[in-house]
């Protein structure tokens, strides 16, 4: 009897070790980003869908969150379902078995975990009071996958354009590639404001609200952008003030330089920067400049499409450029290069400081030192480094 009772008690105790732990969606969020990879059961409301379910996978992806006014919180990744019926929908309350996992920045329950419905409709999502919602799924059919073609759809006056993109299907997204022009046009009112919703980490450095007021914005991506929808607010709102860190280009190449990309990649910083100097070498048909501490004088830290809210750039112009900053370490069979750069930023302010001559380092332009100064020499003509001619 001791035999079959001890045998008895480790089967019970066994299975007590395999059952999933139950967790609340903050404490799974907080494992999985902690690296815990551990089957449990979560309970939460539908926040979001990230994937759809389709006929052809028999899968959805969504996000949960243990009160719905919460947000998304964690992410159940492809959940196994049979039948559309079967699919979650936002406010529904469910119930989630999968193993935690982390991806990047993502806590998720991973691909394979299954869902039950325990309440249809547990929550009713307020509903979008924007004038104008243009859905991933809109663009269904259009653009060419890998290399992106230019794809648009107009709704209700408003015209969203992607200049390198496609629709994926499969996912109810928008891709707009890395370096693609978005383009959002009215034909009648005013846009005040855009609010974009995002599948993942896939932002393609775009805010989630950006403040336009007129009837035209555009802005080139710096990393591909998966676009499930943006909301447009017609009107006049409050500029979106966001608190930099205003700093000079030799801190902002220092920062660049600390990031650490892979070979044939790039790497970014998680924050914005303002970064303040002088304009110089001008490439309007890359739309790029670089920026100095002082005019006219050499620089390695580049502003690469950079969008302008203000005016165009001219070379001896004073900028504060905003975005994140960025190191590119780029190789082909010529060899290796690094960039430092703020990429896909803001044109924040551009003026020709008062007194500063226009100086462009070109082929006929050099630098002299004399009793240990440098100055510039071009056209028979010497300048400081501050642009002001002194011979």
């Amino acid at each position: 009897m001791k035999k079959i009772f001890s045998l008895f008690a480790a089967v019970l105790f066994a299975g007590s070790m395999m059952a999933a732990t139950e967790m609340t969606c903050a404490e799974a969020a907080a494992a999985a980003l902690a690296g815990n990879t551990d089957e449990v059961v979560v309970e939460g409301y539908v926040t979001e869908i990230a994937y759809a379910w389709t006929e052809a996978n028999k899968n959805i992806s969504f996000w949960i969150a243990d009160n719905f006014a919460d947000g998304n919180v964690l992410e159940a990744y492809k959940c196994a379902v049979e039948t559309q019926e079967e699919a979650p929908e936002v406010g529904d309350l469910v119930k989630v078995t999968g193993n935690l996992a982390k991806y990047n920045t993502t806590p998720e329950l991973a691909a394979g975990c299954t869902v039950e419905i325990i309440e249809k409709g547990a929550v009713t999502p307020p509903a979008s009071e924007a004038d104008v919602t243009i859905l991933g799924a809109d663009f269904a059919g259009q653009g060419t996958a890998n290399t992106g073609s230019e794809v648009s759809v107009t709704k209700n006056g408003v015209t969203f354009n992607c200049d390198k993109g496609y629709s994926d299907d499969a996912h109810a997204t928008l891709r707009c590639y890395k370096n693609g022009i978005i383009t959002i046009t009215s034909e009648e009112e005013q846009i005040g404001k855009l609010v974009f919703k995002f599948y993942s980490t896939y932002t393609g450095d775009l805010d989630n609200e950006v403040a336009v007021n007129a009837k035209e914005w555009t802005y080139t991506l710096t990393s591909q952008a998966r676009i499930e929808q943006v909301e447009i607010y017609f009107g006049e709102v409050e500029p979106i003030v966001i608190e930099l860190d205003t700093i000079t280009v030799a801190e902002a190449v220092e920062i660049a330089k600390a990031l650490t990309p892979e070979k044939g990649s790039s790497a970014k910083t998680e924050k914005k920067y303002a970064v303040k100097g002088f304009a110089r070498a001008k490439d309007a048909t890359n739309k790029t400049y670089y920026m100095t501490d002082v005019a006219g004088a050499y620089s390695e830290f580049l502003a690469y499409k950079c969008a302008s809210i203000d005016k165009e750039v001219v070379d001896g112009d004073f900028v504060i450029v905003t975005g994140k900053i960025e190191h590119y370490w780029g190789s082909n069979d010529s060899g290796e290069w690094h960039n430092y750069e703020i990429s896909g930023g803001v044109l924040e302010h551009a003026e020709a400081p008062e007194g500063i001559e226009n100086i462009v380092m070109t082929e006929n332009a050099q630098k002299v030192v004399v009793d240990g100064i440098i100055y510039i020499v071009r056209d028979g003509k010497m300048f400081n480094l501050q642009g002001a001619q002194v011979r």
